[in-house]
């Protein structure tokens, strides 16, 4: 085999690991859900009071905490500003449910640092990604001329966009450590291990690393 294609191949199998990495994302966060998915909070609020707590305590209430019933809900949109939750994270008292309605409150304190930046864009461009890139693939596929290097191209964008998505996540990783304190501080996590509390914001962290699988149609159909 002709060193050339070897490199094409190495390529292909990292382009491949890139597009799955999401999927791999989700099955972690599935087995969190299985394990600690049904604690519900000691302290009994939901997700809407805990974001709403948070954003009190960080001086910005003009930040609106709205119920969404669109299908890709969840998200903190600083166009507005607002904190869209969708039903079953609004309404539920599960610390996952917290945890993840904090996370995007703590976004909402990173909005008022200055230190947001394009996330919100990106996200939005990794959702049209996570859409996009099978039927791309099928398009590749059934094209004519050198497949093996049409490959190549295809799976090196893809490891790009996923590297750059990883990069990203630091600001995912910062909200939720920014969530974490705020809500320990208001000793919302009382009573809870640290096992458990560890999960919950894991989970929030995950929920954005399977984006480009969970918001899309592939994810909808087969998750």
């Amino acid at each position: 085999m002709a060193p050339e294609t070897k490199i094409l191949l190495l390529v292909c199998f990292f382009g491949a690991l890139a597009l799955a990495a999401p999927w791999i994302a989700w099955k972690r966060l599935k087995a969190l859900e299985a394990k600690f998915g049904r604690v519900l909070l000691v302290r009994g609020i939901n997700g809407e009071q805990a974001a709403k707590i948070i954003l009190l305590r960080g001086e910005i209430p003009q930040v609106d905490v709205d119920e969404s019933h669109i299908l890709f809900a969840d998200n903190y949109s600083p166009g507005e500003p607002a904190i869209k939750l969708s039903s079953n994270i609004y309404h539920g008292k599960r610390l996952f449910d917290i945890a993840r309605a904090a996370r995007l409150a703590g976004h909402a304190l990173q909005h008022r640092d200055r230190k947001l930046g394009s996330l919100a864009s990106w996200d939005a461009f990794m959702v049209l990604w996570g859409n996009a890139w099978p039927l791309l693939l099928v398009a590749l596929l059934v094209s004519h001329g050198r497949p093996l290097i049409t490959m190549g191209l295809f799976t090196l964008v893809a490891g790009t966009v996923t590297l750059v998505h990883f990069l990203k996540h630091a600001q995912v990783r910062d909200a939720a450590r920014r969530a974490h304190r705020a809500l320990a501080e208001a000793k919302l996590l009382d009573g809870h291990p640290e096992e458990e509390i560890e999960a919950a914001f894991l989970v929030t962290r995950l929920d954005h690393l399977a984006l480009p699988f969970t918001k899309t149609w592939m994810g909808v159909m087969f998750r």
